[in-house]
């Protein structure tokens, strides 16, 4: 697509509303794209539970709170999981939570949102579900942007597709079964596209990189003390691990991993994981709550993570290589892509930490790990910057 750019003081001013679960991580893959709209003078508006607001008011956008289940309502859902195949969780939570209750809940919220703010287009979180129908409704154009590899988007909207459907009958909107109106929208994606399979039965995707802000020009604090020239390795489970019972294991495994070897290790934890829990901590890890990533790639050597599309695009984006040991959602799929195009290495699902030690120690030692991974950043240096998403809009914008 040929894009004419115009200056932000000469493009016409858009409302704008984004839509997202409540799930920080879902959320966050949009925001590179509302603060783009933001520099292109747009109005821009969140449509998102409540829990979210907070986030969004750092942003600038407006805030529309919307309907959700809640804990209470999900836990009978969340309890279904216990001891079910991978395959049989990734259609409970998928079917039955997001385009199910989670839908349901938030389409009448949306619908007065949309009714009464007027956007001239709509910009969903790729697993929000309720913004497809609302537009549709209301004849508003709408797209999405992809919080996973389209190859995983794809899988998940054949899961989702049904639910989505009964709830657009119920708002008078014609039978979908196969979920057209999702497979023809617009996709805009950060991923690049060495990190995404084939892709079957979806739109071309417009792919661009987030304006990221310059890294501390400061060197890490000594936070190991005795000035040590170890290589760093930055450790992270991500942002949602560290409130999930289930996955806290992982902390202890991925500590046992690295204890004793001749690195520096920055673990962060995020906000909900009880320091406690840690247990003993090696003498060579660090632990902090959050440190900014951007900080931490210049000075790491490797990063040793879930696999997170987050972690991962910000780590490949510095060109530093990764050990990935995938707990659920997309990771698995982020993982094998990493080792198919050589930036690291995956272990298997709930590997022990010796196996984990093993992967580390190979992307550390061998080179062609950084290489690969310095190529993916090259390639996603290449890609547009985001704020030609904001023009995009603009040209998909309804007339006023």
């Amino acid at each position: 697509m040929t894009l004419r750019r115009l200056p932000a003081s000469l493009a016409p001013a858009v409302r704008i509303l984004f839509t997202s679960l409540r799930i920080t991580s879902h959320f966050l893959p949009l925001v590179p794209f509302i603060e783009a709209c933001r520099r292109r003078g747009h109005e821009v508006a969140v449509a998102a539970p409540r829990d979210l607001a907070e986030r969004v008011a750092k942003t600038g956008a407006a805030f529309f709170a919307v309907g959700h289940p809640g804990d209470e309502g999900l836990r009978p859902i969340w309890a279904r999981l216990r001891g079910v195949s991978e395959g049989e969780a990734t259609r409970i939570v998928i079917g039955e939570i997001f385009a199910g209750v989670s839908a349901a809940a938030a389409l009448p919220d949306l619908l007065a949102a949309t009714e009464t703010w007027r956007p001239s287009v709509v910009v969903r979180e790729s697993q929000e579900y309720a913004a497809v129908l609302a537009a549709e409704k209301l004849g508003i154009p709408h797209l999405r942007v992809a919080i996973t590899a389209r190859t995983s988007d794809a899988e998940l909207l054949s899961i989702a597709a049904p639910s989505v459907d009964r709830h657009g009958r119920g708002v008078g909107l014609s039978p979908d079964p196969s979920g057209e109106r999702i497979r023809r929208e617009t996709i805009f994606t950060l991923f690049p596209a060495s990190l995404e399979g084939p892709i079957v039965e979806l739109s071309p995707a417009r792919r661009f990189r987030p304006a990221r802000r310059e890294p501390s020009p400061l060197p890490l604090p000594d936070w190991w003390g005795g000035g040590l020239a170890d290589p760093v390795v930055y450790l992270t489970l991500g942002t949602v691990a560290g409130g999930m019972e289930a996955a806290r294991s992982a902390y202890r495994v991925a500590l046992d991993a690295v204890a004793g070897l001749p690195i520096r290790v920055l673990l962060t934890i995020g906000a909900e994981l009880p320091m406690e829990m840690l247990d003993e901590v090696p003498s060579n890890v660090h632990v902090e709550r959050f440190v900014p990533q951007d900080d931490v790639f210049p000075h790491a050597t490797a990063v040793l993570c879930h696999g997170g599309s987050g972690t991962v695009l910000g780590t490949l984006a510095a060109g530093v290589p990764l050990v990935v040991a995938p707990m659920f959602a997309d990771q698995p799929n982020n993982a094998a892509r990493i080792a198919a195009v050589g930036a690291g290495v995956a272990v298997p699902r709930n590997a022990p930490a010796e196996e984990l030690r093993r992967a580390l120690t190979r992307v550390l030692e061998e080179p062609s790990f950084r290489v690969a991974a310095r190529a993916v950043a090259a390639e996603m240096a290449a890609l547009p910057l985001v704020d030609e998403a904001a023009v995009d809009l603009e040209r998909l914008a309804r007339p006023a």
